[in-house]
């Protein structure tokens, strides 16, 4: 494998180049995203579009948000290859694929394993200006946890023989813990693309053709898509890959939605030249894995307002790091379309973690609600900038690098001792005399830590001796809602 990284090529044009301008769009996506019900079980299939965001952003928002917090230890995006003919499913030899908001790392393994069959074929050459893989890359930055790795493939129109033998090898990769994302528009439609197919009621015929293809995508029927494509000559580019990824095993009882649909002539409102996109989502019942963010109940976060609150946080850094005024945290809510009360104006406390490269770059917060979440989260992003005592301020050029992490905490719950914290689950509040420290619930497990060796480091970090926690210490826990970007 070469170290290399297959650079942003569509920033400033298909999507915004300035990283907070982009990360502003992308939330707006995810915030204005799927609320509906999703089916039942793990994400094992997602069918998304490629086009620019001003055309498709808010359908492929829709999937991204319906997926937002869920861990995937790896995606396979599976896309045509618009600009490079191949005569296999082409891989990427690189480390990583990168956009304005920084690298997302190639699972390499899975591209070595994949590698080493006929079926595949290692072409750089494809990848390196090929629109339908870096278009998901943001995306994929703003709402799945930080470091999720990607599996690049672009797909040509295969036969059936091909298609099964390369089906069989993703299989491996069937199991409810990495996700096979198409990324694909569906119906090209107007003398431009070579297709006009009819000329008369067109949004009604456009829609009905869409449909045809969806109805099979969504049924889990390669055989059905591919037949469909051939009789209807439906111009829809990545059919190709979608057909692969149902090649696959079927679920026995798979469960699956259509999240969005939408037209380019929607908006221009001239139906001479249209693209459809489309949003949808398979799901494996038998295969139930638990989404990384907290199930929303009557005092827990939605997602909206969790992808508000990383965004919030982000406003204020950049606003501190810039030298300019904080931003008004109930006029940015209502301008997203949410309402503070209750969640968001409950009085919680909150902490704001800054990384850069892997590594802590600052962090403040309140342990104890004293202000309305909102509030703490605004303070707290531009302490964590500029005011954490550990690291020098954070300067506009390093904004782009920095990843924001917004923990809302539940009130603090004092516990008899050590054997009453859970690991993973409970932050802790270690007091000793005038002495005290804290640690946030995913410390330990970020740090690989057990219980004893948590407890030792929060000593020490209270300026007590490692052993310190075993005697004479009050104890306090409390839980977090962590909001990533």
């Amino acid at each position: 494998m070469t170290t290399a990284v297959r650079p942003a090529v569509l920033a400033g044009t298909w999507y915004p180049a300035e990283p907070d301008q982009l990360r502003e769009q992308v939330n707006g996506f995810l915030v204005a995203g799927h609320d509906g019900e999703i089916p039942a079980g793990a994400p094992t299939i997602a069918l998304v579009p490629h086009a620019g965001y001003r055309y498709s952003g808010a359908v492929a928002g829709q999937l991204f948000a319906a997926l937002q917090g869920r861990p995937f230890d790896a995606v396979f995006i599976l896309a045509p290859s618009h600009r490079a003919p191949i005569e296999h499913p082409a891989l990427s030899s690189l480390t990583a694929f990168a956009s304005p908001l920084g690298e997302v790392p190639v699972a390499t393994d899975i591209v070595a394993a994949l590698a080493e069959s006929d079926a595949f074929e290692v072409n750089d050459r494809a990848h390196a200006f090929e629109h339908a893989v870096e278009i998901q890359l943001p995306l994929l930055q703003c709402a799945l946890p930080a470091g999720t790795p990607i599996v690049p493939i672009l797909v040509p129109t295969l036969t059936s023989s091909q298609r099964q033998a390369a089906a069989r090898i993703l299989d491996r990769w069937r199991d409810g813990r990495h996700l096979f994302l198409v990324s694909s528009d569906l119906t090209h439609y107007g003398h431009e693309y070579g297709y006009v197919p009819f000329t008369e009621n067109v949004p009604a015929r456009l829609e009905e053709l869409d449909t045809g293809a969806l109805l099979r995508f969504l049924a889990h029927d390669a055989e059905g898509l591919v037949e469909y494509g051939r009789r209807t000559g439906i111009t829809m580019c990545g059919l190709g890959a979608a057909a692969l990824v149902l090649s696959g095993a079927r679920p026995a009882d798979h469960q699956s939605a259509l999240l969005a649909y939408a037209r380019s002539a929607d908006q221009e409102g001239d139906f001479s030249f249209s693209v459809s996109y489309a949003a949808a989502l398979i799901c494996d019942p038998a295969m139930v894995t638990e989404p990384a963010t907290d199930p929303t109940g009557p005092d827990r976060l939605t997602t909206a307002e969790r992808a508000f609150l990383v965004n919030l946080a982000r406003q204020a850094v950049t606003a501190a790091a810039q030298g300019e005024p904080p931003p008004d945290p109930a006029a940015l809510a209502a301008l997203a379309g949410l309402d503070p009360a209750p969640r968001l104006a409950q009085p919680r406390g909150a902490f704001v973690t800054l990384t850069q490269g892997g590594r802590l770059r600052g962090c403040i917060g309140y342990i104890e609600g004293i202000k309305p979440l909102i509030e703490a989260v605004v303070d707290n992003g531009a302490g964590a900038a500029v005011a954490d005592p550990r690291f020098s301020p954070v300067v506009a050029q390093e904004l782009p690098q920095l990843r924001i992490e917004v923990s809302a905490l539940t009130p603090l719950n004092p516990v008899d001792g050590p054997d009453d914290i859970e690991i993973g689950r409970h932050g802790i509040v270690l007091t000793k005399g005038h002495q005290k420290a804290v640690f946030l619930p995913q410390v330990a497990s970020e740090q690989g830590w057990d219980r004893d060796t948590t407890l030792e480091n929060l000593a020490l970090k209270a300026g007590l001796a490692a052993d310190a926690w075993r005697r004479d210490c009050r104890f306090q826990v409390f839980e977090a809602e962590i909001c990533e970007e």
